[in-house]
C-alpha cells in the first residue's frame, strides 16, 4: 500500500501517529498489523475486525471519527508550520476542496493547481540550485498520476510516476501536445525555465529569499474535460440510486470543480467531498447494513467516492424528506446534501411531517425560494442556487 493510502487508513482507524498515545491498545495493534502487512487482504481483515467492533459498542464508532477528525486537522496544521518554515510566516499554500497543492524537495519547492481558476503555479524557493529544483517540480507536476493515493499531500515525499498523469488532456505544451511521458515533460520545463520564468521576494526570518516560478493555463473547456472524465461513474452510481446524471455531475462541480485530490478542513474528502463522519457514517450504514465508515484512502477512490455521494443524494431524497412533488424533492436533497437534511426541515416546520405537509402544498418554485431565502446558513442558500446553475452547463454532454 501506498504511503497516502496506508496514513489516511491509519486516520480512518483514529491510529495517525500524531495520535498514537491516545489510541486503544487495539487501535495500535491494528495500525502495527497493517504497517508490517500492508497488503488489500490485511487491511479488509483489519476492517472487518473495526466493524464487529463498532456493531458491539457504537462508542468505538464515534471515538474513531472524532480521532480521524482530529488527525486531519493536526495534518494541516503541520503541513503549514513546515511550509512556513521554509517559505516564511503567512507564505504556506495548503491543499483544499478546488485547490491542489503538493510540496516537494524538503518543502522548498511546491505545485500549485487552482481547479477552479484552471492554472497551474510551480515555484520554490530554494536558493543554491533554484533553477534544477524548478524544472524537477514542474516535470513531477505534469506526470503525476491521476489516482489520489499515489500522492502524500501533507508530507514532502516522492511522487510515484508512471501512471496517466491527472493532467493530461488539461494542460499542452508549447507546441500544443498532451503530455504523457517524461521526455516530453522534461522539454517543456525546460521552455518553461527558460521562456516563462518569474520572480519574487519572501521574507524569512528577516532575510529576503527569492521565489522563482513558471505559471501554465489549463485547455480552453478543461472544466468540461474533467467532467466528461467522471461522466461514466457519474451515470454508473445516477442509475443505481434513481438520480439524474447532471445532478451527480453538478454537485461535484460544485464540491471541489472535479479535483481529484479534493480535502478540507472539516473533514470532507475526494470529488463530492464526503464527510465520514456523517454522509459516510449514513450511507455506510445503508449500504452495509451495520454500523461503521469509510476510511479515507476510499474516499479518494473516484468509483468509491462517487458512489457514497450518490448514495447520500439518494438518502436526503428519497428518505429524509420524500416530498411529493420530484423537483422540489430534489430542492431540498440538494440543500439537505451542503446544510444536512435537519436544518431544511426546519426551514419549514419544527416537525418533520409537518414540514413534508408544507413542502407538498408549495409549488416547486416556492420551495426553492424559501430554501434560498430562508435556510439560516448562506452556504446553503448560495449552494442550492450553484447546484442549480451548474447542472445547466452539463445538460449537452
Amino acid at each position: 500500500m501506498r504511503r497516502f493510502a496506508l496514513f489516511a487508513l491509519l486516520c480512518a482507524l483514529g491510529a495517525a501517529p500524531l495520535l498514537l498515545t491516545a489510541c486503544t491498545s487495539r487501535t495500535v495493534s491494528d495500525a502495527v498489523t497493517i504497517a508490517r502487512s500492508p497488503s488489500s487482504t490485511t487491511v479488509s481483515q483489519v476492517l472487518g475486525r473495526r466493524a464487529v467492533d463498532y456493531a458491539a459498542n457504537p462508542q468505538v464508532l464515534e471515538r474513531d471519527l472524532k480521532a480521524f477528525a482530529t488527525a486531519l486537522q493536526k495534518l494541516f496544521e503541520r503541513l503549514e508550520d513546515r511550509a512556513e518554515e521554509r517559505w516564511g510566516k503567512g507564505e504556506a499554500e495548503l491543499p483544499g476542496p478546488k485547490k491542489y497543492v503538493k510540496y516537494l524537495d524538503n518543502y522548498q519547492s511546491r505545485c500549485i493547481v487552482d481547479f477552479e481558476a484552471g492554472t497551474v503555479v510551480v515555484e520554490t524557493v530554494d536558493q543554491d540550485r533554484p533553477m534544477e529544483a524548478l524544472r524537477e517540480a514542474v516535470v513531477v507536476t505534469l506526470l503525476t498520476p491521476r489516482d489520489p493515493r499515489a500522492v502524500d499531500l501533507f508530507t514532502d515525499s516522492s511522487v510515484q510516476l508512471g501512471a496517466e498523469p491527472y493532467l493530461y488532456g488539461l494542460v499542452k505544451d508549447h507546441e500544443g501536445e498532451d503530455i504523457r511521458w517524461e521526455w516530453r515533460a522534461g522539454r517543456f520545463a525546460d521552455w518553461l525555465v527558460q521562456r516563462r520564468l518569474q520572480t519574487r521576494s519572501v521574507t524569512r526570518d528577516g532575510k529576503a529569499l527569492t521565489v522563482r516560478s513558471v505559471r501554465v493555463d489549463m485547455v480552453p473547456g478543461h472544466l468540461e474535460a474533467r467532467a466528461r472524465q467522471y461522466l461514466p461513474l457519474a451515470r454508473k452510481h445516477a442509475e443505481a440510486f434513481g438520480l439524474d446524471p447532471t445532478l451527480v455531475l453538478a454537485i461535484m462541480r460544485v464540491e471541489s470543480d472535479f479535483n481529484p485530490f479534493a480535502v478540507s478542513h472539516a473533514g470532507a474528502l475526494g470529488l463530492m467531498q464526503v464527510v465520514p463522519s456523517t454522509a459516510g457514517r449514513d450511507v455506510y450504514q445503508f449500504l452495509n447494513g451495520r454500523p461503521g465508515h469509510p476510511s479515507g484512502d476510499e474516499l479518494f477512490d473516484p468509483d468509491f467516492n462517487i458512489r457514497y455521494g450518490s448514495a447520500y443524494l439518494h438518502l436526503v431524497k428519497n428518505r429524509y424528506l420524500p416530498a411529493a412533488d420530484p423537483i422540489s424533492r430534489e430542492y431540498c436533497a440538494i440543500a439537505a446534501y451542503n446544510g444536512g437534511p435537519g436544518s431544511v426541515q426546519r426551514v419549514f416546520a419544527a416537525d418533520r411531517a409537518e414540514a413534508l405537509r408544507r413542502i407538498d402544498a408549495m409549488p416547486p418554485d416556492a420551495v426553492y425560494d424559501h430554501l434560498t431565502e430562508r435556510h439560516p446558513a448562506s452556504e446553503t442558500r448560495r449552494y442550492l442556487w450553484k447546484v442549480v446553475m451548474a447542472r445547466r452547463e452539463f445538460r449537452a454532454i
